[in-house]
């Protein structure tokens, strides 16, 4: 009787926060505010490299590179180099980890333009900073350092 008791209580106690839960209606807040948020443009501002000291930026950059990030979770990727032109595209969401917030990209194909650790990777992160700027994590395994500023 007590075990049954126990049980229904139990089950009481689920089925109102299961219903109050459903009652509420979802806010429109985080919708609005992402769409206000977007588009971002981010800028190559910095590149570093694996030598000490080594560091390029504004015209001293051996290439132009940029994020477009838009309210539909959708990204381009476009870098200049001399006269060439190349793009890549996809899907990106912004996480929160243990040690910072992170855009975790998800490529439609491969493109040498993805940074990443991985071979043939089709996924990049860049990591939000204190400073303001957006960092490619790729330096962690032996790629360059690369900061973007947000232009728009």
């Amino acid at each position: 009787m007590k075990k049954s008791l126990l049980c229904c209580l139990f089950l009481l106690g689920l089925a109102a926060a299961v219903a109050c839960r459903k009652a509420s209606p979802a806010p429109a807040a985080p919708d609005a505010a992402r769409a206000a948020a977007y588009p971002q443009t981010w800028q190559l501002v910095e590149l570093t490299g694996q030598r000490v000291g080594a560091r390029w930026t504004g015209a001293e950059l051996p290439w132009q590179e940029t994020y477009v990030f838009r309210a539909d979770g959708t990204f381009l990727k476009t870098r200049r180099h001399g006269a060439e032109r190349a793009e890549a595209r996809g899907t990106f969401a912004v996480q929160a980890g243990p040690d910072g917030r992170y855009a975790v990209l998800a490529y439609e194909a491969a493109s040498p333009l993805i940074g990443s650790c991985a071979a043939n990777a089709l996924t990049e992160t860049l990591a939000f900073q204190a400073d303001g700027t957006l960092a490619s994590t790729w330096q962690v395994c032996d790629g360059p350092g690369l900061a973007y500023r947000q232009v728009h």
